[in-house]
């Protein structure tokens, strides 16, 4: 016979104490007064929770902190590459001997003598950069000729990412009679002279809008003589 269960003025009490008589299977040890029918004292609140609640569970908080930190150190890496300066390119699209013969003219005091000078701009930036100038200084035999030949892009000149674009100079030089040019470019025989230009561009990069200058040196001939120059041909010139 099942022995009675005790009642008291504690309410929790019925649900704390199990009949002895039951099969050892229907047991179980409360986890919170351990078997012994009593809850601790405290000056909180005491609430039972189910050992299979999910609030029970670990929560993998390490691992969350260390993924979130990856994360955010990849998109700042990537951010950073993105808007890195990085190189742009000068390369130079003159065929290897300009004629400049129709665009020559001389008389006893001055010969001058005018091409133009084509360069291609590639850009290796993965942001648009703004063009801000091109100049080109010309030497002959070590000696710099004239002023330098220079084309300002405004400022809504802008590079397209990865973009290319084509650009060209002017270029007037006055040679006097007592130059090495004048006395060549003065013979009945086709003549060539060989000059050393130096182009250099100025642009502004899009993160900082900081200015940048990148150059190319090459070496370039050009055609001042097709050897039909008569003296009695000579045309006056205003030397500027």
């Amino acid at each position: 016979m099942d022995s009675p269960t005790i009642m008291s003025d504690n309410e929790d009490e019925p649900l704390l104490n199990v009949s002895t008589n039951e099969t050892s299977s229907n047991n179980r040890r409360c986890p919170t007064c351990r078997g012994t029918g009593l809850v601790i004292q405290s000056s909180g609140l005491v609430a039972l929770i189910p050992v299979d609640d999910v609030r029970l569970k670990r929560r993998h908080t390490f691992w969350w902190i260390i993924l979130t930190i990856i994360f955010c150190t990849l998109i700042a890496a990537a951010v950073i590459a993105v808007l890195l300066p990085r190189s742009v390119h000068l390369s130079l699209q003159n065929p290897l001997v300009i004629d400049a013969t129709n665009d020559t003219s001389r008389n006893h005091s001055c010969f001058y003598m005018k091409f133009y000078h084509y360069t291609m701009i590639k850009s290796d930036n993965w942001v648009p950069i703004r063009l801000i100038n091109m100049t080109t200084s010309i030497e002959h035999q070590l000696i710099q000729v004239g002023p330098d030949a220079e084309k300002s892009y405004g400022t809504k000149m802008f590079l397209r990412p990865f973009g290319t674009i084509s650009s060209n100079l002017t270029v007037e030089l006055y040679f006097d009679t007592d130059t090495m040019a004048y006395r060549v470019c003065r013979g009945i025989f086709r003549q060539m002279l060989m000059f050393k230009l130096q182009t250099t561009l100025t642009y502004a990069d899009f993160l900082l809008n900081r200015i940048q200058t990148t150059n190319v040196i090459s070496y370039q001939y050009v055609l001042c003589n097709k050897g039909e120059w008569k003296p009695e041909e000579d045309v006056l010139i205003n030397k500027t």
